[in-house]
């Protein structure tokens, strides 16, 4: 009977350090979420397209993480780059592109092959997956040639005039099809709207939006932020006084309970059958909330990412929360004048010039929307769009950073010819700060990556240099 008893005390041991390995080995086993291997996929509007002409790829990704997208030759090589380490999210993804090569060129009929890959924001790449396309001759030569040349342009870098840009349009059409030639007149008003139509300047229009139930105008581009006891910075203009100010950087800031990378909806209506007024980005971008309503909706109004239009309208009220911004330090970015100013315990430290970004037609998005955020992720050297690396790399709005001006190589001292852009507008979206330090408060990019070293969640207050109701006529 002892005996029985020493083996069943034996075997009791014996089952307990199994358990105690299986749980210690299931605690080390690492989240699914951080070495799952993202998916993807992408749905195009046809198998066939025509020369030179404009059309649509969404992507639809499992997780997070950062694209590549190219339409390739028949001999493998890379014909068209559509998207290359672009950031997106884990919902759908639209790509706009005109079927041109990357320097600009009507693309050859012929079978050409969309590749899409990703690496996750966790650092686990995809399978790369192909698709088959059919490039055919373009039924409306003009049009086709208004894209190659608007193509070359932006390859280029550099905006055609009017007086340039139609005659290269000219130039082109007779190049395709001698279907081109007509009467002068008809030939003089293609040319105009060729012109127009190619134009880098961004236009503005009055924005569109309807009454609510709030009795409040709801849509995109409304008049002025809504009145209230206290709108922080929504209710100030860059002219507000530093007391003012100080009050809008360290009051509690409202954002969209997502992931930083993710974003959500607002829309024109909480009732069945609602439309989508633009996407604002988790976390750190903050909106200002007009009122919360019984049914689980609440009034809100933010600057959208899709252009950096004002929006006014409804989102779920469980997909907000509340941020507490850093009481000592606080940053203001006027786009007027192009300058980063920093507040520390309520009085002015210093400023520097900084780029923000610069829209196109083609681009809307590269507009910095204005508003009210939340520094977040420090990303330090970061790859600038293909082009170079950002150094001191910070991000406040999904894919919106504060950087140092780019280099050509990572942590590299040659620098991209950003530093003469300071003071105006250049950048697709990202802040750009000088290198050098300020001779008012010596700040610069470096400053403040070594201050938010020790001060998390330091607010950042974006002024507009336009007005409200104004909205990108290509976004419309």
């Amino acid at each position: 009977m002892k005996h029985l008893r020493r083996t069943s005390v034996l075997l009791l041991c014996l089952l307990l350090v199994c358990t105690a390995s299986t749980a210690f080995a299931a605690a080390k086993k690492p989240s699914k979420t951080f070495t799952e291997v993202p998916t993807i996929s992408f749905t195009h509007v046809s198998s066939s397209v025509e020369s030179g002409s404009m059309k649509n790829i969404d992507i639809k990704t499992s997780l997070p993480g950062f694209l590549n997208l190219y339409l390739l030759d028949e001999s493998g090589s890379i014909a068209l780059t559509i998207a290359e380490n672009r950031e997106i999210h884990s919902n759908a993804t639209s790509f706009d592109y005109y079927a041109v090569n990357d320097n600009g060129d009507l693309l050859a009929p012929g079978i050409y092959t969309v590749s899409a890959d990703m690496v996750s924001q966790f650092g686990v790449a995809s399978k790369t997956i192909t698709k088959d396309l059919k490039i055919k001759e373009s039924s409306d030569p003009l049009a086709a040639a208004q894209a190659a040349t608007s193509r070359k342009a932006t390859a280029s870098g550099e905006p055609l005039d009017a007086e340039a840009a139609a005659n290269a349009v000219s130039s082109d059409a007779s190049a395709v099809s001698d279907a081109s030639s007509a009467s002068s007149a008809a030939g003089s008003t293609s040319t105009a709207a060729a012109a127009s139509v190619l134009s880098d300047e961004m236009q503005y229009t009055e924005g569109t939006y309807a009454m609510g139930d709030e009795g409040l105008l709801i849509g995109v581009g409304v008049s002025d932020a809504a009145a209230q006891t206290d709108a922080g910075y929504w209710g100030l203009t860059a002219a507000a006084s530093d007391a003012e100010i100080w009050a809008a950087l360290t009051r509690t800031m409202t954002g969209v309970d997502v992931g930083e990378s993710e974003s959500a909806y607002i829309y024109d209506s909480p009732e069945s059958g609602r439309k989508k007024l633009g996407t604002v980005s988790g976390i750190s971008q903050g909106l200002n909330v007009i009122k919360t309503r019984d049914d689980g909706w609440s009034l809100v109004e933010a600057f959208r990412n899709e252009d950096g239009a004002f929006v006014r309208g409804y989102i779920k009220s469980d997909k907000l929360r509340v941020v507490e911004p850093n009481p000592n330090y606080g940053i203001v970015i006027d786009k007027a004048t192009q300058t980063l100013t920093v507040y520390k315990d309520g009085a002015r430290l210093g400023s520097c010039k900084v780029s923000t970004g610069l829209p196109t037609p083609k681009y809307p998005h590269r507009e910095t929307p204005a508003g009210e955020f939340i520094l977040v992720t420090r990303r330090g050297s970061y790859e600038y769009y293909g082009m170079g690396y950002t150094k001191y790399t910070i991000r406040f709005n999904g894919s919106y950073y504060l950087a140092e001006v780019p280099t050509t190589k990572k942590n590299g001292t040659k620098f991209l010819e950003m530093p003469d852009n300071l003071g105006a507008k250049a950048t697709r979206g990202t802040v750009c700060i000088a290198h050098d330090a300020s001779t008012d408060g010596g700040i610069n990019a470096e400053w403040i990556w070594n201050m938010t070293d020790d001060n998390k969640k330091v607010k950042v207050l974006i002024f507009d240099d336009k007005p409200r109701t104004d909205v990108p006529v290509s976004a419309k």
